[in-house]
């Protein structure tokens, strides 16, 4: 019966899984037209994640693997025995269920970025989804073999496979997949299709670097982390999100603007970015993407210069007040002595006495600001080491720990929560 409704659905095989938490998720064997990649969606608790593989003589090689083990289990029942296994990203969505995955003896790999993400915060990061689902969700993962160190092309049998490590985007490294005789692109997280993008991190403007780097493969499917498959309208669709969201948010972001968002800029950003991408799924996520990318955009902004001084030069007959020494100054024991006070009208001996001479107005010019660049009167609050923007606009590593975003992402939904209509 499943075959059945499979055919008639184009698929050789469609499921439907009621889990607890889990809800749905949909196995599709079948590849589009001229394609040879098949897709495999996981349940709203793992945030309807794609799952991707594709048939080589060897086996099937497989991207992702579903974060549950039910999920899991049922994807490998309607396969043969994997030959190769690629991680796209250090997310739980996409390893959750490797280790079962991979039994008995099955190769995992992925970029050396992404392992070492995995070993040092896979654990921590499966945790809620254990607590939540049980033992559906492994507590402990062993990191796949970092093997993918730079843009590589592998063969096998008569099928090529170009694997691609990417730079900050969702995910501070991720990997993606393309096939160049079908020119098909698997993209893992750095593209969505219909769905809000998760900028958690601000990384805005070093994503749609990663965007254009797999617009310049001219593929012919794209196959999205999440939402449907489609062409490389996807692509350009994922450019035009990313600018609009972040000159959406720079239009509230200028020097002196507050630290956290104020709760009416946060209302507008979002009410616009509904009303210009009504059909999107995943909403929730903007009420952390907003908070986190103005604060990126806020500390990137250039420290305030010191105030020029209006101070000019004493007027004729009148006294010169002191003027604040530069701090690399010594002790004003270059005036000239006061006639009154040393009647003397001989000048001191410049040989035994050089201290008498008048201060050279090159030294101490009385109207030249402070150096700005020794101390900046008000710089930009920086960023944690782990949210500090890298070269480029990149937005830096994540962390499980404490952030510059933390905040923001913490204040805007407490607020919500409490507000009352």
């Amino acid at each position: 019966m499943r075959e059945m409704i499979g055919q008639l659905a184009g698929f050789a095989l469609v499921g439907i899984l009621s889990l607890s938490g889990c809800a749905t998720y949909s196995l599709r064997k079948d590849p589009p037209p001229g394609g040879v990649v098949a897709m495999f969606r996981q349940g709203t608790g793992a945030t309807n994640a794609n799952i991707y593989w594709f048939e080589t003589p060897a086996g099937p090689v497989i991207i992702d693997s579903p974060m549950t083990l039910t999920e899991t289990n049922r994807l490998k029942d309607a396969l043969e025995r994997p030959y190769r296994i690629y991680i796209t990203a250090a997310k739980p969505e996409r390893f959750g269920g490797l280790d079962s995955l991979r039994k008995p003896d099955v190769p995992a790999f992925t970029t050396p970025a992404v392992a070492t993400e995995i070993q040092s915060y896979g654990n921590s990061r499966l945790a809620p989804f254990h607590k939540r689902f049980g033992s559906d969700v492994p507590a402990s993962i062993t990191p796949p073999t970092p093997a993918i160190e730079e843009r590589t092309n592998d063969m096998v049998g008569e099928v090529e496979i170009e694997l691609l490590p990417l730079g900050p985007a969702e995910s501070e490294s991720s990997l993606a997949l393309f096939l160049p005789k079908t020119r098909e692109l698997i993209t893992g997280d750095v593209v969505a299709s219909g769905q809000h993008l998760d900028l958690t991190w601000g990384r805005s403007v070093a994503w749609q670097d990663r965007i254009n780097e797999l617009k310049a493969l001219e593929p012919k499917f794209v196959y999205p982390g999440h939402g449907e498959p489609g062409g490389l309208e996807i692509l350009d669709s994922n450019l035009m999100y990313l600018k609009f969201f972040h000159d959406t948010v720079a239009e509230k972001v200028k020097t002196g603007a507050p630290a956290k968002i104020a709760r009416a800029d946060f209302e507008d950003i979002k009410r616009r970015l509904k009303a210009k991408f009504r059909e999107y799924g995943r909403e929730e996520l903007l009420d952390r993407s907003i908070p986190a990318e103005y604060a990126v955009q806020l500390a990137a902004l250039p420290p305030a210069t010191a105030p020029e001084t209006t101070a000019g030069p004493a007027a004729p007959n009148q006294t010169p007040s002191a003027t604040p020494a530069p701090a690399t100054t010594t002790a004003p024991a270059a005036k000239p002595a006061d006639p009154k006070a040393a009647p003397a009208a001989k000048p001191a001996d410049p040989k035994t006495a050089p201290a008498a001479k008048p201060a050279d107005p090159k030294a101490a010019p009385a109207t030249k600001p402070a150096d700005p660049k020794a101390a900046p009167a008000a710089a930009a609050p920086a960023p944690a080491a782990e949210d500090k923007p890298a070269k480029g606009g990149k937005a830096a590593k994540p962390a499980s720990g404490k952030s510059v975003v933390d905040d923001m992402l913490n204040d805007v939904p407490a607020k919500k929560k409490g507000k009352k209509k």
